[in-house]
């Protein structure tokens, strides 16, 4: 039985030039020999992938095949047969697999030459919450593989005058080679893929084109930044290699713990001391803020301890958005370890007071003065 060129592709009948290469290449892949060594049926598969592709990638053995089948094009030049799937003159694998196996054998750019980018760098810079909160710059010292001057990054001497064209790849930068049914290129090992050849190597870099310096540089740090983020220096890292891009630099950002504050994303937590006078009766507490300044807050009668209280936009600097986080401030009461005997002796009226305080109609309300848990209060913390 005949085989339909395009049910063995999977594609319509009236499809593009563009899906017919397309949905070969993804059965080849597949189907190659070389990813199902020993297997019969992948070879099959593979060598009837080849011949319908070359059959209706081609306008005129198409046009034959869509009027006579494969008959039209049984005799024509350059047919499919099984000791060579890809065909005599049929099938060009590097135009069918070209862009692939250009990323898999070049470093980019489409002149041929190795062009590779100078490597990044990493830097750790220390700095406390409040240069987070306001920014700062940091000075930073380190060596880095700079252009040498003297040959401007070529590593010859004299500078490109210095070069001859590599006679193995003849200045392309690759060489072909045979990977089973492939042919295919790689970077040329005489030249590493530069396509030059030093002939008299730069005194000052030996031939690298790099020389190592101390670098200096600021970076600036944005207000509200997080402890371990990483900031990206645009090429500022190594020197690329023979004149290409340079590399980057990376400043990964450590805060320092504040012993006043705890951070949650824009928000910090701070902690402000009561006594139980001032938690029971009430009172305006005055906290400190991340800013220097001081803000006041209403403790209103009855507080607990670990009630949280929040001063809205009195936190960090928002990083990727305007504005500000907030201050959350948390009660701690404080009981005093040492009493005198009159502060003992209200203590002990107090709790008299408040265990009696049972309904009944001959205990006094807590408006009443000095029977009241208010007035002992007082008179607690006046003496």
């Amino acid at each position: 039985m005949a085989e339909d060129y395009y049910e063995t592709l999977g594609v319509a009948r009236n499809a593009s030039e563009a899906e017919i290469k397309s949905a070969f290449r993804k059965l080849a892949m597949k189907y190659h020999p070389d990813k199902n060594p020993g297997s019969k049926e992948s070879e099959e598969k593979f060598r009837k992938i080849n011949a319908a592709y070359e059959t209706l990638s081609s306008p005129e053995k198409r046009s034959l095949y869509d009027r006579f089948g494969e008959a039209g094009v049984s005799g024509a030049p350059g047919g499919g047969h099984a000791g060579n799937p890809f065909g005599g003159a049929g099938v060009d694998v590097n135009e069918v697999f070209g862009d692939l196996f250009e990323n898999l054998f070049s470093s980019g750019g489409g002149s041929g030459k190795q062009r590779r980018r100078g490597g990044d760098l990493k830097y750790e810079v220390h700095i406390d919450l409040e240069e987070a909160f306001s920014g700062t710059q940091i000075p930073l010292e380190f060596e880095r593989a700079e252009n040498c001057a003297s040959c401007r990054g070529t590593g010859a001497k004299g500078g490109a005058s210095g070069t001859r064209k590599c006679s193995q790849c003849r200045g392309s930068g690759y060489v072909q080679f045979s990977q089973g049914f492939f042919s295919m290129r790689q970077p040329c090992p005489a030249c590493g893929g530069e396509g030059q050849v030093i002939e008299h190597p730069c005194p000052e870099c030996r031939g690298s084109g790099k020389i190592h310096k101390h670098a200096n540089l600021k970076v600036k740090i944005p207000p509200g930044i997080y402890d371990g983020a990483t900031l990206r220096i645009s090429g500022e890292g190594e020197a690329g290699n023979r004149g290409s891009d340079p590399g980057d630099l990376y400043v990964l950002v450590r805060v320092k713990p504040d012993p006043r504050f705890e951070r949650n994303e824009d928000d910090l937590t701070t902690e402000r001391v009561l006594g139980i006078a001032e938690a029971s009766l009430g009172t305006t507490a005055e906290v400190a803020t991340i800013d220097g300044e001081k803000t006041k807050i209403k403790i209103p009668a009855g507080t607990q301890h670990g009630a949280t209280f929040r001063v809205r936009e009195k936190g960090m600097p928002k990083l990727h958005g305007r504005g500000r986080g907030d201050l959350l401030v948390k009660i701690k009461i404080e009981i005093p370890r040492h009493l005198s005997a009159r502060q003992q002796e209200l203590l002990e009226e107090f709790q008299k007071t408040e265990n009696s305080q049972d309904g009944s109609s001959g205990s006094k309300g807590p408006d009443s003065g000095e029977g009241s848990s208010g007035g002992i209060f007082k008179g607690f913390f006046k003496h």
